[in-house]
């Protein structure tokens, strides 16, 4: 790696470090990297050159990282509901990079526009085809998805509008990122797979068993995550404690959690032999507990 590369890398991760901190951070790795150059030049590191200045630099990024964000504001932050949002927009931003842009997406899409103003009368249209295989699957999954909203619905107890609009983004999310998944990493999967037998069953019928899967589960994992949100400030209910029994009809199993913010907790039902959750908002002196 050359060394303007290496350090201009330096200063582009030494904006995470804090401002008050980011001078003695930079001045220090950059002395370690030119320290491991001079090595480098006088032949007396031992190990892969371009290895060693990979781990210097990755150890640089991981020591800004963690001057700026501390390990408990961290974990503060992944708990709240900014971190999903983050993660879809993540994903859905890496995807768009390693597809090119979504490039089998607007193939799809450009073929079933192209089959619909253009209809071939033709015994055999490929693009019919191409339609269907994808429509199909993603219409199976959505009709999957609206069965288990509504039974997931049901689990969840009367909140106020943010609640509802922070399940409904989620929802939304699992709606884009998954069948766009399905569609790129198919779309790679039979390019990248050369035998014709293994193509059809891993990259064609594989797949698309995957991704109807994965969304039951990732719509259930949702309903289960908005369970375990508090409904003021939608952050992951903390400290669990387990109580009652799996086999008692007088004390069933329950899972009693409480907001970090002081807002209330929740009992979380785990039989259907129970009541239903229940939450039980605590006034404000709970709150700098």
């Amino acid at each position: 790696m050359p060394e303007a590369v290496g350090l201009w890398l330096l200063q582009v991760a030494g904006r995470l470090a804090p401002q008050a901190a980011r001078r003695e951070w930079h001045s220090r790795w950059s002395t370690r990297l030119v320290n491991l150059w001079i090595l480098v030049e006088r032949g007396e590191l031992a190990l892969n050159a371009r290895a060693e200045t990979f781990w210097l630099l990755r150890a640089a990024v991981a020591n800004a990282f963690w001057l700026r964000f501390t390990r408990a504001g961290l974990r503060y932050w992944v708990r709240g509901p900014g971190f999903i949002a983050a993660a879809a927009g993540a994903a859905m931003l890496l995807l768009a990079l390693l597809s090119h842009g979504f490039a089998a997406t607007r193939s799809v899409v450009n073929a079933a526009i192209e089959w619909r103003i253009d209809p071939r009368q033709i015994r055999y249209d490929p693009r019919g085809d191409i339609v269907v295989a994808h429509a199909v699957p993603i219409a199976m999954a959505l009709a999957i998805g609206a069965v288990l909203v509504l039974i997931g619905r049901l689990s969840l107890g009367h909140c106020g509008w943010r609640y509802w609009t922070f399940l409904t983004l989620k929802l939304v999310s699992a709606i884009m990122l998954v069948p766009l998944l399905w569609l790129e990493g198919g779309a790679a999967l039979w390019r990248n797979i050369s035998h014709e037998t293994l193509r059809a069953w891993i990259a064609g019928l594989g797949s698309t068993v995957a991704f109807l899967g994965g969304f039951g589960v990732i719509v259930i994992w949702i309903f289960s995550d908005q369970r375990r949100r508090c409904p003021v400030c939608l952050r992951r209910l903390a400290r669990p404690v387990t109580l009652g029994s799996w086999g008692s009809m007088f004390e069933p199993a329950t899972t009693e959690f409480v907001c970090e913010e002081g807002h209330g907790a929740l009992s979380l039902d785990e039989s259907e032999i129970g009541g239903g959750d229940r939450w039980v908002a605590l006034d404000a002196s709970w709150r700098g507990l």
